[in-house]
């Protein structure tokens, strides 16, 4: 049974089932949890959310009070200023049916086939002064959540297979499904998401004021061809301008995907809480699918290998947010340590070439017996076997010199075609 208790009310051995409120407003990316650190009840009484929602069927129940107090509304994900997208709005199905990765790759593939078409037009318009028809792609975008609902690892996946001459295009409907995929593990409203898929769609725009031959060239851009590629997040901005049939959320990631939190980005500058949730989701999603991607003048890294990266990059992403995203993908870093469904911890390796699904991971702990293993390399895919939990802290398992501990993993592993 889950119950609204204020945060001042939690108690350990409580099983936390969410929030109330702002996802700003609390100090945990996960989503449901049992409560069992001190250190972790004292977070949420100090926290700003409104109240806190405890299943009583999985920890413990909240003393009962005299009377119950009246709890505030959940309070709006996003500023009131973030209007949903203008256009017929067809809701999601109360559930989408699940799928498996093999079946949702066929519609992902038709779903990607109508998207070259019709971003391109919409993008070509724009090149040449026209109008945006923001109502022409809202069913594309729906499909695009639906597919997501149904599978998220099927669509992003695909996604990431564009050749270099589409990549201006399908590099918009890559992120236009990753903001979907991110906003909805946030928990956001329906036409919050809906909002994120415009702004994924749209936030690059101002590339069509760009030279295709600087978005095309291989070699090192001259320093007046990067203040060209640099100016585009305000172009975009201005190809948008006012048209109402397109949400502020859009303009806002538009103009802003390039800002990094310690204040290095551009076109303003701006640092830490001056950057909107939105435009730090969209700096991370742009960045993930850009360096996944064959482009002109780089070949594209595994997700395992951006992901693992990009973590590095001190300053530059919302590392709360980061984290959020890589448990979004289903993917995790290379060379991060995560628990399988097992009772196993693994290292993991990278994907599977094979398999763009697949993560190839070395399982060298036995968690239920507290003993190393011999480290086999396996390969985990969405939809049979053996699972990824979710990533785990080194120090947690008394891996102190986790990187000399890594690299003794990786010196004693079994290659995946010799693995038993």
């Amino acid at each position: 049974m889950l119950r609204h208790i204020k945060p001042a009310e939690v108690t350990l051995g409580m099983f936390v089932h969410g929030f109330v409120g702002s996802w700003f407003d609390h100090p945990f990316w996960r989503k449901k949890f049992l409560l069992t650190e001190e250190a972790d009840a004292l977070k949420i009484r100090e926290s700003r959310v409104s109240a806190v929602i405890v299943d009583t069927a999985r920890g413990a129940a909240p003393v009962e009070r005299p009377a119950a107090m009246p709890i505030a509304a959940p309070a709006n994900m996003l500023p009131p200023r973030y209007a949903p997208a203008a256009g017929r709005y067809r809701p999601p199905p109360a559930v989408q049916p699940k799928t498996s990765f093999r079946q949702e790759s066929r519609r992902a593939a038709r779903i990607i086939d109508k998207s070259k078409k019709k971003v391109a037009a919409m993008f070509e318009a724009a090149r040449l002064g026209h109008a945006l028809k923001l109502p022409d792609v809202l069913p594309l975008i729906d499909e695009i959540r639906d597919s997501v609902a149904r599978n998220n690892r099927a669509l992003v996946s695909l996604v990431q297979l564009k050749n270099k001459d589409e990549y201006t295009y399908m590099h918009s409907v890559a992120v236009c499904t990753l903001m979907i995929n991110f906003a909805r593990m946030l928990d956001l409203d329906e036409n919050t998401i809906r909002s994120m898929g415009v702004a994924g769609l749209l936030h690059d725009l101002g590339k069509m004021a760009v030279p295709q031959m600087i978005l095309d060239k291989a070699e090192r851009l001259t320093d007046d061809e990067m203040t060209m590629i640099r100016s585009h997040p305000e172009r975009g901005h201005a190809l948008i301008g006012d048209n109402p049939d397109i949400p502020d959320i859009a303009r806002d990631v538009c103009l802003h995907h390039h800002e990094k939190i310690d204040g290095t980005g551009y076109p303003f500058g701006l640092k830490g809480n001056e950057i909107s949730l939105a435009a730090r989701m969209g700096a991370i999603c742009d960045v993930y699918d850009a360096v996944t991607s064959n482009r002109p003048y780089k070949d594209p890294w595994t997700p395992c290998v951006a992901l693992g990266r990009m973590l590095t990059w001190e300053g530059h992403f919302d590392e709360r947010l980061m984290r959020v995203f890589i448990n979004s993908l289903g993917f995790y870093p290379a060379g991060g340590l995560v628990r399988l469904n097992d009772h196993r911890l693994a290292l993991v390796v990278d994907n599977c070439p094979e398999d763009p699904s697949g993560v190839r991971v070395l399982p060298f702990y036995c968690t239920s017996r507290l003993q190393e293993l011999e480290p086999q390399e396996i390969t985990v895919t969405p939809d049979r076997g053996v699972q990824i939990l979710g990533i785990e802290r080194p120090e947690f398992w008394h891996f102190e010199d986790w990187p000399t501990k890594r690299n003794a993993i990786l010196a004693q592993a079994i290659p995946l075609s010799t693995a038993a």
